[in-house]
């Protein structure tokens, strides 16, 4: 069966789960890869890999004559959504959806903040049927770069320190529950033009969020509350000696900041019911 959806950001971690989710749909879909991406794992699965480069709009214009659908999944926070979104419209492509981050409402003065809402602003006023789909911190499987940097160091210290109060707000969500959201709208009038928050089903201080992933490592943690500023000072420190840190001034800045965002339109819409934090970080650890 030919495929009429074509997937960019397939060999990353969300890209990963999507592709899972569209087989288990039964929708026939070829991915979009950089040639010198790894894509055994694609091949594995019996998946079309078709090469081409998002920041290449030749390449873009070669392949995107053969699909229907685009599901881009691959961040749009590098500057190639002008691209995609000229190939789609010059190509016949109608229906897209894009995966952008709630990231982007950050009051800090973030590097990829502009490009994003840039990319955001060339989707609404392009003539596609696109969907944008915003998640909070995604998290899942050992391979997420999010909670599994916190889980580790449960694991290892009894100590874990907090920069700050702690009681900043965060919504975490499941990369099972972002794959399935891609693919839920995929086929849903009622999401064309429109932009959805797609976050996780708690609403958690930092605070809660150590306890109970402590908890669902059957761990007792000690929180030690350090000044922003000192936290800040020590990172800067690390910096002048070319130490490795292991976070940087900005994701401090970030966590101290509230990110707590409503996900009622999605309910209505396509019935998005996101898992709990507990339950998710629960499947995390099993995986551990």
């Amino acid at each position: 069966m030919s495929a009429d959806v074509l997937l960019t950001g397939a060999t990353g971690f969300t890209g990963g789960f999507v592709c899972q989710q569209l087989l288990e749909r039964g929708i026939p879909f070829d991915c979009l890869v950089r040639p010198s991406s790894q894509t055994e794992k694609l091949k594995n699965l019996n998946l079309k890999v078709v090469e081409g480069d998002l920041d290449d709009i030749e390449s873009l214009r070669r392949i995107f004559p053969s699909y229907k659908a685009l599901l881009n999944v691959a961040s749009i926070g590098f500057g190639a959504a002008p691209n995609i979104v000229t190939a789609c419209q010059s190509s016949g492509i109608k229906r897209a959806i894009f995966v952008s981050t709630t990231a982007l409402f950050t009051q800090l003065n973030a590097k990829s903040k502009a490009i994003r809402q840039a990319a955001e602003e060339v989707i609404r006023s392009s003539e596609l049927d696109y969907t944008i789909l915003r998640p909070t911190m995604i998290y899942g499987t050992p391979s997420d770069r999010n909670m599994i940097r916190l889980l580790r160091l449960i694991q290892r210290s009894p100590i874990i320190p907090v920069p700050g109060s702690g009681t900043s707000l965060q919504q975490p969500v499941h990369v099972e529950d972002v794959a399935w959201a891609i693919c839920a709208v995929l086929d849903n009038p009622n999401t064309y033009r429109r932009e959805y928050n797609i976050s996780g089903g708690q609403v958690l201080s930092y605070n809660e969020v150590v306890q109970i992933a402590s908890q669902a490592l059957d761990k007792k943690t000690l929180l030690w509350h350090i000044p922003v500023n000192q936290f800040m000072g020590l990172i800067q420190l690390g910096n002048s000696l070319s130490l490795k840190m292991p976070v940087s001034s900005e994701q401090i800045l970030r966590l101290n900041e509230d990110k707590v965002f409503d996900h009622k339109a999605a309910k209505a819409d396509f019935n998005y019911s996101p898992r709990s934090f507990a339950e998710g970080i629960t499947q995390e650890v099993a995986l551990l």
